[in-house]
C-alpha cells in the first residue's frame, strides 16, 4: 500500500483565482400579500429562494419580522433534500430568528439539479405576518473537470 500524490499543478500556498466564495441570499415575504391577500393556508409550501443546480446549501433558517397568527409554526427545507432540514416547527407567534431546532441543522446539502428553500407553515394559516427566509449558498460546479495531470503524475507503478 503506497500514498500516490496526483493533485497536479498547483500547491498548497494560497487559494487559486478561481476559487469559489459563499455568498448569502435572502428573501422578505409579507404573508399578508399571499394567495391574493388572505395569506397562506395551513400545510402550503412557500418556495422562498431559487437554488441553482451543483449548489452546496450551507445553512438555511428564517427570521420573523412581523409574528405570524396564532398557532403558526414553520419549517424550512429543501422540498427535494428534506423539508426541514434547517428548521422544524419554529413558533412564528413572536418576532426573532429560528433557531437550528432540528437534529439536521449542522448538515448541508448538495442540490445536484435546480430546487427551492422552501417554508412549510404547519399549525394554522396566517393572513398577517412577515419573514426573512436566508441561506447560504456556495457554487460548486465544476472549474476545471479536464485531466491536466501528466503521465508521470499518475504513473503508479512503484
Amino acid at each position: 500500500m503506497g500514498t500516490l500524490n496526483v493533485t497536479g499543478a498547483g500547491g498548497t500556498a494560497g487559494h487559486p483565482s478561481n476559487g469559489r466564495i459563499p455568498y448569502l441570499v435572502e428573501n422578505t415575504i409579507d404573508l399578508a400579500q399571499v394567495r391574493s391577500d388572505t395569506g397562506p393556508d395551513q400545510n402550503d409550501v412557500l418556495q422562498c429562494i431559487d437554488i441553482p443546480a451543483e449548489t452546496l446549501v450551507m445553512a438555511g433558517g428564517v427570521e420573523v419580522l412581523t409574528a405570524l397568527a396564532s398557532s403558526s409554526t414553520l419549517d424550512v427545507g429543501i422540498t427535494g433534500v428534506d423539508p426541514d432540514i434547517f428548521v422544524d416547527a419554529h413558533d412564528a407567534t413572536s418576532t426573532g430568528y429560528a433557531q437550528f431546532d432540528n437534529v439536521d441543522a449542522g448538515a448541508m446539502s448538495v442540490v445536484s439539479t435546480a430546487d427551492t428553500l422552501d417554508v412549510l407553515l404547519e399549525g394554522a394559516s396566517s393572513a398577517t405576518g412577515k419573514i426573512r427566509v436566508w441561506a447560504v449558498l456556495c457554487d460548486i460546479s465544476g472549474i476545471e473537470e479536464d485531466d491536466r495531470n501528466t503521465a508521470t503524475q499518475h504513473d503508479t507503478a512503484s
